[in-house]
């Protein structure tokens, strides 16, 4: 295990390479730079000059990528254009809001999907399993900004549930465990709008995974030894049924991490999704080489965390 492990975080390493090096060309393709229309027109042009200058743009794009790749390597990635603060020090600032959102959208995710399909599996072909399935279908369809603007409408414009933006009451002053109620409390929905596919997949996966697991020899065997149904559920079929769910988690971490970027930005939700798509806007290329490079290296933490479950939870699998 130790070996392949070993093994997958050196293949990762080229994979974070080629993943910098066409996101670096992307940039250089694209037409300006973040000073363009930035300056007073009156202002001479040898200042522009010597702004990008100082932050290395008059150089060959192979020698800026090499000079990011080499402080990137160090642990530095570079000045922000816009806000001239460290990139590493704006990420720290945000990366634990965003975490905090995933982790929530996670517990949301397992908290209802389970019993949901679960439930389903139960009462197979009845109207209430054929109602989990049309709403299942309809969350899996669902674009994440729409969910996110239907949410805002019916629970913060219509009911005044939940707040729509931000991530602490503004003024509050909350500490200790009132301020992380707070902080839920502004967390419910943006997770919940993360959280709706995932729901939904889930959903009809246990579904699937728990009728499929009833149908085999050992719980058949079960039921006709008189074991009870409730024990035969939780103790049989739920065991082996959801032991491929247990495997997702690691692919989840990655892929709600990276998915938060529409979400925050629709709940202006301080977090690196919402830091990706101002950079984007604004043309702040360290901040977009930054926090495209940490989902990126989420994502590849999550499959190998995925096939590190699997092979804990399963004894059959062996990764020699």
């Amino acid at each position: 295990m130790y070996l392949y492990i070993l093994r997958r975080i050196l293949v990762s390493i080229p994979m974070l390479v080629v993943i910098s090096m066409l996101l670096f060309a992307l940039i250089q393709i694209a037409p300006g730079d973040a000073f363009t229309g930035q300056l007073d027109p009156k202002q001479d042009a040898e200042y522009y000059e010597q702004i990008r200058a100082q932050f290395g743009l008059d150089k060959h794009p192979v020698q800026q990528y090499f000079a990011w790749a080499g402080n990137f390597v160090q642990g530095e990635m570079g000045l922000s254009f816009r806000h001239r603060l460290p990139v590493s020090e704006m990420i720290s600032d945000r990366i634990g809001n965003t975490i905090f959102l995933a982790v929530t959208a996670l517990l949301i995710t397992y908290t209802v999907a389970i019993p949901l399909g679960v439930y389903s599996a139960q009462h197979p072909y009845s109207k209430t399993d054929y109602t989990l399935t049309g709403l299942a279908f309809i969350g899996i369809s669902m674009p994440s900004f729409f969910a996110g603007l239907l949410l805002i409408y019916f629970f913060s414009f219509n009911l005044g549930w939940f707040p729509y933006s931000g991530t602490v009451t503004a003024g509050a002053g909350y500490e200790g465990l009132e301020a992380f109620f707070d902080r839920l409390y502004h967390t419910i929905l943006p997770a919940l709008t993360l959280s709706i596919i995932s729901i939904a997949s889930y959903t009809r996966y246990t579904r699937s995974s728990v009728l499929q697991a009833k149908a085999q020899d050992f719980v058949r065997t079960a039921y006709a030894k008189g074991i009870p149904a409730n024990i035969v559920l939780r103790k049989h079929v739920l065991r082996n049924a959801l032991l491929p769910l247990v495997t997702l988690f690691g692919l989840d971490v990655g892929l709600i991490m990276s998915g938060a970027v529409i979400t925050e930005t629709i709940f202006s939700y301080p977090g690196l999704g919402q830091l990706l798509i101002d950079s984007i806007i604004n043309r702040d290329y360290p901040i977009m080489m930054g926090v495209t490079m940490l989902l990126a290296t989420f994502v590849l933490l999550g499959n190998l965390l995925a096939d590190i479950l699997y092979a804990i939870v399963d004894p059959r699998i062996r990764y020699d």
